[in-house]
């Protein structure tokens, strides 16, 4: 099969209205469409170059917050070029991170004391290798942010090599 691209995430979320003020403020995200549907609410906004539909759905059982950031199972996860600068800006936005490269290497030291690893990679796609990883040709930093209805946004810096570019590029 062919001529597939993607096209979007939909999301249920307590609130169309504070989903379209989060990404506006925080993403510089952009409203394009906004009513309702199927009587409730909706907004489809382009953040980051990836639609985003957000359709209300009032018994929406809100997932855990901060406190249990190591139950992000589900999340949006944005490419940026640095980390630092985007933490600062965010928060600067008022994000409240609940999770930062300094949180994750502390996490790698106490879950396996033997690896130093938080994740253990059971396996890696040619042509990357375990041994480039560890010589440091790949690398990938995430940080995590929350939003409305503890949705949680991540962002990922990424050092990869010139023979893989599996990730979208970062804009500035």
């Amino acid at each position: 099969m062919s001529g597939f691209r993607f096209m979007e995430v939909s999301m249920a979320c307590t609130s169309v209205a504070a989903m379209e003020d989060f990404f506006t403020r925080m993403l510089d995200g952009k409203v394009i469409f906004r009513g309702t549907m199927a009587g409730l609410p909706f907004s489809r906004m382009i953040v980051a170059g990836v639609t985003l539909v957000f359709r209300e759905d009032p018994n929406l059982p809100v997932p855990p917050g901060p406190g249990v950031e190591y139950q992000y199972n589900e999340h949006l996860g944005f490419r940026v070029q640095s980390l630092d600068t985007a933490i600062a800006e965010l928060q600067a936005k008022g994000a409240q991170f609940v999770l930062t490269p300094a949180l994750v290497r502390e996490w790698q030291q106490k879950r396996d004391p033997q690896t130093g690893r938080f994740l253990q990679t059971t396996y890696i796609a040619p042509p990357l290798t375990r041994e480039r990883i560890d010589a440091g040709e790949y690398r990938h930093d995430v940080a995590i942010f929350v939003g409305p209805d503890n949705l949680w946004i991540e962002l990922n810096e990424v050092y990869e090599p010139a023979d893989t570019q599996w990730f979208r590029e970062a804009t500035a």
